[in-house]
């Protein structure tokens, strides 16, 4: 029999949705009117090096913005970054970023968990990660995670082009 999992609050897989994961080159919450809720400025679909510049590229800051809801509870959050390659008739292929072959992750920024509401209501977040690394044109993917759950929330595909 399966030992419980003491990491999480749940004995039960917590269950946690996600109804956008965006990223984009600025965001602003104005305090005065919290009912505005999150803006987002420049939507990334692509990105390419700065003319006469190649790759390897670092982008110093991406933002990413999210809205998420399910069982109530603190998560922490990360996003990884894979690079995506099509393989021959099967499903595409994850090519890890980081050292050794291991994942390239940005942990959320603040030292506090992200809060979820409930199952009937979004919360919305967004936090800037810094020195985004793009080795070389081609597809890459923003997923979000969270511990306690072992596949991604959500994903979000951006092309880096010559």
């Amino acid at each position: 029999m399966d030992e419980p999992d003491d990491s999480h609050p749940y004995s039960d897989p917590p269950e946690l949705y996600a109804a956008h994961l965006v990223t984009c080159r600025s965001y602003w919450y104005d305090h005065r009117r919290p009912e505005a809720g999150i803006s987002l400025a420049g939507i990334l679909i692509h990105i390419e090096p700065p003319e006469g510049s190649s790759f390897p590229l670092i982008i110093d800051r991406v933002c990413i913005y999210f809205q998420l809801w399910g069982t109530v509870c603190e998560y922490r959050l990360r996003i990884r970054l894979v690079r995506v390659a099509a393989a021959d008739g099967e499903e595409d292929l994850e090519i890890q970023l980081g050292p050794d072959g291991s994942p390239r992750e940005f942990p959320m920024p603040t030292n506090r968990p992200a809060e979820i509401d409930g199952i009937n209501y979004k919360n919305d977040f967004a936090f800037p990660i810094f020195k985004v690394p793009f080795a070389e044109s081609g597809v890459y993917e923003f997923q979000l995670w969270a511990d306690g759950i072992d596949q991604p929330i959500a994903c979000e595909r951006i092309l880096a082009r010559e």
